[in-house]
């Protein structure tokens, strides 16, 4: 048998809170990801300076959608993490409707990147391999981001994948902050899609590495839920693109 991670039972039923200085490791990521999100954004959208001219205001919803998607997701985990189950359910429904916000308000920023670019004075002919590298990624995030969420909340009950799933689902979406800070003087130089993807891997290690540590095994959302990531990130980004899907695509969003 595999060595289970410690648990203490809450007073509510059916709910395993994590002890000790494992019950960190998902708060503490929530946590990092949440600073990734500030730090990326943080001359574009929570800063930004007025010079560089306003945001449309789909852009402003879907920034404060997604950064309360990474607000609650640390607050969540470190209600979890003291043991504060009721309330940790009790935002469970506000979760849900960001999460519902995170989708429809990433889909109407994708159906808007070409005229946002335009009236930005970008040429979008001269770029329109990488809006396609974006489009596509961006919409394999948004589906990697459902199908965790989804899961997650069907295996609500069972913490030790809700969690899981919780940071996989985030993950999926966090990938426009490290794109930007990639884009940091720190790391003039170097290709940004690189570091980014790079960043994600490291993300993914780590928790594949939690697990092997508490459980001496890898969890089984985890095992199904790393390759899943990167599948539907990293294909449709890189192989659709030039494709004749990708020109219909394209012609739409034109």
């Amino acid at each position: 048998m595999h060595t289970p991670e410690p648990m203490t039972v809450a007073a509510t039923p059916d709910v395993a809170v994590p002890s000790g200085r494992r019950a960190l490791f998902f708060p503490a990521m929530a946590v990092l990801l949440l600073a990734a999100v500030v730090a990326g954004f943080w001359n574009t959208f929570f800063f930004r300076p007025g010079a560089s001219g306003p945001l449309a205001v789909h852009l402003h919803v879907h920034g404060l959608v997604v950064t309360a998607w990474f607000v609650l997701f640390a607050v969540q985990s470190l209600l979890i993490a003291n043991g504060r189950v009721a309330l940790h359910r009790g935002l469970g429904v506000l979760g849900a409707i960001v999460a519902l916000g995170v989708i429809v308000t990433s889909l109407v920023t994708l159906v808007q990147l070409v005229p946002n670019w335009r009236v930005n004075g970008v040429d979008v002919e001269a770029r329109r391999p990488l809006i396609s590298l974006i489009i596509w990624g961006d919409l394999g995030a948004i589906v990697a981001y459902f199908v965790f969420l989804a899961r997650g909340l069907l295996l609500r009950r069972r913490a030790d994948a809700h969690r899981r799933l919780m940071l996989l689902a985030s993950l999926a979406i966090v990938s426009p902050a490290l794109i930007r800070i990639a884009g940091l003087p720190v790391f003039a130089g170097v290709d940004g899609i690189l570091l980014t993807i790079g960043g994600l891997l490291s993300l993914l290690a780590v928790l594949v590495l939690h697990d092997v540590a508490t459980l001496r095994r890898i969890h089984r959302e985890t095992l199904w839920g790393v390759p899943f990531f990167l599948i539907v990130l990293l294909v449709p980004a890189f192989l659709v693109p030039g494709t004749a899907l990708d020109a219909g695509l394209m012609r739409l969003l034109w």
